[in-house]
């Protein structure tokens, strides 16, 4: 997998786009004239903090974004998040991972519950036909997961369908009471449970679909009489059975879908099986991964086949790996694009960078944003780049220094180089040109430039620059004391 050029000034710090057009949706009839509303307005107090839950990090996404991706992958014609705490934040976040999905906004002043919060979206709604709803939380649902539940709106006739598991601990989840007969009747939520009811294993997983309209008219008819005092979505099930009319449900296959986060350690437990997912993709391509509980895969990553991963690895944000590459122990990779058979040697961060084709960094390499390898090129131990292009074949190897410079091919810059680039004001440029080559303990006092084919004598400081095919040198004459030592 051969990567794009990338030029210094696209390769900046920046959040990854979310991958969710077309050819990434789920198999199945995509739900045309459906709006997704994702109810993301909550404080979160469990989670004690002042960021809303809506953007805590799981495995490198706001955990917003993932009912989003699932939602725009299963093919709904629209989305609409429901905003409240910190809106503006929140709106920011998902704009920039979702830049050119139909996305808008729904303000939610005041929680006062499910209800209330899908009410707030009403005008958005109105244009579609159906309207899928889902909690903000549920990091783990598939887009196969909705478009399954759009199948079971479809097949039964009714107007609302939702998804249900049945799970070993119910915990703080609403109970799904059914019928003699096996149909929903209603959703008992945990607070207002008998004893009867919070013995009941199946659960609702917090994701619906309905027809819009008798959706919106049953939402203006739901009352506060429950313990929380707020307007409960799910009493429009009761609502509706009570009246006779069915209420279609599909039960989770796999249970772990329906994993929510409502604290900081179901955020740990969901992480770790979201990451535990990455790398099982990641190893089904055909990479190898030692010790994968080690490895940290985000969301988005890919690697390329037959590459191998050492344990204690991070990719993280937006990394693209290519083929036959080796990541070693400890590195750590974040929004970094890596061509085909490059070797990375333990312990290397490498951030909003590009590493082409059978390039070796490392070890204890630290590439710092907008900084690009070319083929073959060799960045070695304890060699800090930044904002900077290493030409095809060349070679930095030790304890240097290269900021804000642009070095052609086939340059050799030898050990305890440093660019100097910043004079208190402005950051300069220094450009050496294909062939050169820099001796040893040398200091490039930017803004210069050393000519194609020159030579830097080892422990010269360049203050101008040196032409094409000469030899620059600023030593000051040894002197040779004999007998000091006796003297002394």
């Amino acid at each position: 997998m051969h990567t794009s050029h990338f030029a210094l000034n696209v390769l900046k710090s920046h959040p990854p786009k979310v991958a969710w057009c077309k050819k990434h949706q789920a198999g199945g009839k995509p739900l045309k004239d459906t709006i997704a509303i994702i109810l993301a307005a909550g404080l979160g107090t469990r989670m004690k903090s002042s960021l809303p839950k809506a953007l805590f990090r799981v495995a490198g996404l706001p955990l917003v974004c993932y009912p989003i991706k699932a939602a725009l992958e299963a093919g709904v014609s629209h989305v609409t998040v429901v905003v409240g705490h910190q809106a503006e934040l929140v709106k920011a976040e998902v704009t920039k991972y979702f830049p050119t999905a139909q996305i808008d906004f729904a303000m939610q002043e005041q929680q006062l519950g499910t209800a209330h919060a899908t009410l707030c979206a009403a005008e958005n709604a109105a244009p579609f036909k159906k309207a899928l709803l889902m909690n903000g939380d549920l990091p783990l649902i598939s887009a196969n997961t909705i478009k399954a539940l759009g199948e079971v709106y479809d097949q039964t006739g009714t107007t609302f369908a939702l998804v249900t598991s049945r799970v070993a601990d119910p915990g703080g989840f609403g109970r799904i009471e059914r019928s003699p007969d096996g149909e929903v009747r209603q959703i008992v939520e945990k607070r207002d449970a008998t004893p009867e009811q919070l013995a009941i294993n199946e659960v609702n997983v917090g994701l619906y679909m309905a027809e819009t309209a008798s959706l919106y008219a049953d939402l203006a008819k739901v009352g506060t009489s429950n313990q929380a005092a707020e307007f409960y979505f799910t009493d429009i099930v009761k609502m509706r059975t009570s009246k006779g009319e069915r209420v279609g449900a599909l039960v989770l296959g796999d249970a772990s879908e329906a994993g929510q986060i409502n604290n900081r350690a179901e955020l740990s437990e969901v992480e770790a099986q979201i990451l535990r997912s990455n790398a099982a993709m990641i190893m089904n391509l055909g990479v190898t991964i030692h010790l994968p509980e080690t490895v940290y895969i985000e969301t988005g990553c890919l690697v390329g086949s037959n590459s191998e991963i050492e344990p204690g690895v991070s990719i993280k944000a937006g990394t693209v790996i290519g083929s036959n590459c080796l990541i070693s122990r400890g590195s750590v990779l974040t929004n970094a694009r890596i061509g085909d058979g490059v070797t990375i040697k333990p312990y290397c961060v490498i951030t909003d960078s590009e590493i082409k084709d059978f390039a070796i960094i490392g070890p204890f390499a630290h590439l710092r944003p907008q900084s690009v390898v070319g083929n073959h090129g060799h960045v070695g131990n304890f060699v800090e780049m930044k904002k900077s292009t290493l030409g095809e074949g060349s070679k930095v190897n030790h304890l240097s220094y290269i900021g804000d410079a642009q070095v052609g091919e086939k340059v050799n810059i030898g050990a305890g180089t440093i660019t100097c680039n910043y004079d208190g004001i402005n950051k300069n440029i220094t450009v050496i040109e294909s062939g050169a080559f820099i001796g040893s303990d040398t200091q490039l006092v930017a803004p210069v430039k050393v000519g194609k084919n020159s030579y830097v004598g080892a422990g010269t400081t360049v203050t101008k620059d040196v032409p094409d095919g000469a030899l620059a040198l600023s030593r000051v004459k040894q002197v040779n004391i004999e007998n000091y030592a006796k003297k002394k």
